[in-house]
């Protein structure tokens, strides 16, 4: 036994490109084992093509001769994300000096879910909670063997080194891509990179759904992802990324905007997606029923809250805001751009989408924030949705906000839990989904079956 019992020989390698095996007569078997040592990338295509000679002599001294060659190619496996439609395995939470009711409600939440709660502290996140924006779980696949990879955002702020202490392991694996020259954006964060559930789309099938990227598009001088994140994304082939336009937010995150929730019908999922239209609609509505002095932000008087100060904020307030109207016409005009990309390169159509209403502001740059939480950015566990709890106008002692949401999800056989995240997360403009990250059960389909 060439292997010593299991003690491996390196024969090749970048550095080693041919190895000699005398042949000693007779039947033998030889074994090899092949390891995939680097992602697929755009200088790398993830194949390895490996030959195979036997090779004649003819007597002592003279050259051999070939009498039978043969070539087998190997792919190195993707690294892969998890839509919401898989079933998490664990949630992530830094903790936090002012966040400790909110991980009180992830907690209660992730109890109902059936998965576990991994709460990463202070000496480990040093004052940083943006969770999500910091990692992104997939993993990789094998016939023999399947395990979760972590991939680090170049955005490093004081979470930085949370991946390698804290998930780095045997079968956990660990990829980063860092730019060289370019300077790192908003956009680089992960909450901006986020991946559908499957989809076929004209015919053709994305059994592992699409990769979904926020950019700056139309207008090219934009921020945009950087490149060499965006590169590695597009070599893993086999959830083709599509590019959104989300340079019109502050922040710039795909899921601010849009979010993927499992159902049981036949679609198997809905897209939600944030929309001012649907927020003015209902507040119309409930003014025409009489509702217009209702108050929103009750019981957070907090300066600060979206600008308003201390002022009581209500629907006739929010209806008779003008340039609320103008800016939010000017959000629903970017958000409906998204919508017909989705639309187009996911194959859904108007039935498969949901309208949550939301309400933004401008910036000073022209850039948006939500004028309320945005419920869009909802962490996903199976049925239970964690919500982040919109203040909206109380009437008959139930937010309207929070009611229209339920009507709209729980048909589809949702749980709706609206968390209080307000204090530690949305006045530093993030939501729920930003302070937390889920680690979920990989695909059951196997990704070599995938026609790129």
């Amino acid at each position: 036994d060439p292997f010593f019992g299991q003690r491996y020989i390196h024969v090749l390698g970048r550095r080693k490109l041919y190895h000699t095996v005398q042949y000693t007569g007779g039947v033998a078997e030889l074994d090899f084992f092949v390891e995939g040592l680097r992602f697929p990338d755009d200088t790398f295509p993830g194949l390895v093509s490996i030959h195979v000679s036997l090779l004649e002599s003819l007597a002592e001294g003279i050259p051999h001769t070939p009498i039978f060659t043969d070539t087998v190619v190997f792919r190195v496996a993707p690294w892969i994300m998890t839509p919401n439609t898989l079933a998490p395995v664990n949630v992530f939470v830094c903790s936090m000096k002012d966040n400790y009711l909110f991980i009180k409600e992830i907690k209660n939440l992730v109890n109902k879910a059936g998965c576990e709660l991994k709460v990463c502290f202070g000496y480990i996140n040093r004052g940083d909670r943006w969770m999500q924006d910091e990692i992104e779980f997939g993993y990789t696949h094998a016939p023999h063997k399947i395990f979760p990879v972590v991939l680090d955002s170049p955005r490093d702020r004081g979470l930085e080194q949370f991946p390698i202490k804290e998930l780095l392991g045997p079968d956990f694996g660990y990829v980063s891509r860092e730019p060289l020259f370019e300077a790192i954006t908003s956009l680089d964060s992960f909450g901006n990179l986020e991946v559908s559930p499957p989809v076929t789309v004209a015919g053709k099938e994305y059994p592992l759904g699409r990769i979904l990227i926020g950019s700056s598009f139309p207008t090219s001088a934009g921020r945009r992802m950087t490149r060499v994140v965006r590169d590695f994304l597009y070599a893993q082939q086999v959830q083709a990324p599509v590019e959104l336009y989300s340079d019109w937010l502050s922040m710039g995150h795909v899921n601010e905007f849009v979010t993927f929730v499992p159902t049981s019908d036949t679609k198997r999922f809905r897209m939600l997606m944030a929309s001012p239209a649907a927020c003015y609609k209902l507040f119309r509505e409930k003014q025409k029923e009489g509702q217009g002095e209702a108050a929103m932000f009750k019981g957070k008087g907090r300066a600060g809250y979206s600008g308003t100060g201390t002022k009581r904020v209500t629907i006739n307030k929010v209806l008779s805001n003008d340039i609320l109207v103008q800016q939010n016409q000017y959000v629903q005009r970017c958000i409906d751009w998204n919508r017909d990309i989705l639309k187009k390169e996911l194959g859904l159509t108007e039935e498969d989408i949901v309208d949550l209403p939301a309400l933004f502001k401008l910036d000073k740059q022209g850039k948006a924030a939500p004028y309320f939480p945005n419920m869009v950015t909802m962490i996903v566990l199976a049925k239970d949705l964690g919500i982040p709890k919109p203040f909206g106008p109380v009437m008959g002692g139930e937010c309207c906000l929070e009611r229209r949401t339920r009507s709209l999800l729980e048909p589809l056989g949702l749980r709706c839990r609206f968390l209080e995240d307000v204090a530690s997360y949305h006045g530093r403009l993030g939501e729920v989904r930003c302070g937390t990250n889920v680690q979920r059960r990989p695909f059951a389909f196997k990704w070599w079956h995938v026609t790129p």
